[in-house]
Order: C-alpha cells, then structure tokens, then sequence
C-alpha cells in the first residue's frame, strides 16, 4: 500500500548473504534448497504480512486525526469568530453609553449657558430700560432747569425794568 512505502519498504532478503552470515558466525554450510531458508521465506511473507496491517492502521490513524484536528481548527475559527463578535458589541456598547453620557453632559450644560445668557440678557434689558428712564428723567429735569433759568432771567429783567 502506499502507506508501506511511505514507512520505506525493506529491501529484498538476499539469502546468498544469510548463508555467508550463517556459515561465519556458526561454522554452518547452508545449501541453497536447504529447508530453513524456507522458514526466512516464509518468515518474510509473515512480516510484510503484518506491516501492511499496521500501516492500513497507521493510515486510518491519520486520517483520522486530519479529520480531528480540521475539526478542531473549524471549532477554533467559530470561538474566534464568536470572541471578536462579543469583544465588537462590547466595545460597540461602551462607546455607545460613553457617547450618550457626554451627550447629556453636553446638553446640560447648553442649557445652563442659554439659562445664563437669558438672564444677563434679560438683566441688560432691564438695564437698558432703567438707563432709558434715568436719561428721560434727566432730560426733563434739564428742560426744568432750562425753564427755571429763563423764569429767573425774565424775573431779573422786569425786576431791572420796574426799577
């Protein structure tokens, strides 16, 4: 399968190699019919047997924890997604309060500066119309003054006269 040879499939056993190893370490001449080189043989068949199994099984293995972990990713990508969406109307809403509370910060203070800027205009008002008063009042008593001054002119020439 493509996994065995993704594990690197083992080379061929070269049996003329067995049989030099055998008759150096044991002192032993080994045929090349004799009947335990069919024991290696099938001894191979056994071994290659089971590393296909467990290489179907390391296979299935990892796929199996592609999809695990694909899936953990996606969970990852959605807590994400749901963090910064949280994280986003938080700070949409402090900013919205903040915005509201300097609003009505402001608001009342305009009122309390037009509150203020009516009443010293009403006070100017009131001042101007006093100040109109005084300067008529004053106006009169000068025409007062005027006249008195001419009576009193008049009075000195017919004094002058009749003496």
């Amino acid at each position: 399968t493509a996994c065995r040879y993704y594990l690197m499939q083992p080379p061929m056993i070269d049996f003329d190699e067995i049989r030099k190893q055998v008759a150096i370490k044991h002192n032993v001449l080994l045929g090349k019919d004799d009947p335990i080189l069919v024991t290696v043989t099938i001894n191979e068949m056994v071994l290659d047997r089971y590393l296909d199994l467990v290489s179907a099984k390391l296979e299935a293995s990892n796929k199996s924890l592609v999809t695990s972990l694909q899936q953990q990713i996606d969970l990852s990508k959605d807590t994400a997604g749901k963090i910064i969406t949280d994280a986003s109307n938080y700070v949409s809403e402090q900013l919205r309060e903040s915005m509201a509370d300097a609003v009505n910060t402001a608001c009342i203070e305009l009122k309390s500066q037009i509150a203020t800027a009516q009443a010293l205009s009403r006070t100017a008002v009131t001042s101007e119309h006093k100040a109109q008063l005084a300067k008529n009042r004053a106006l009169i008593a000068a025409m007062v003054a005027g006249a008195a001054a001419v009576i009193a002119v008049v009075a000195l020439i017919l004094d002058f006269l009749n003496n």
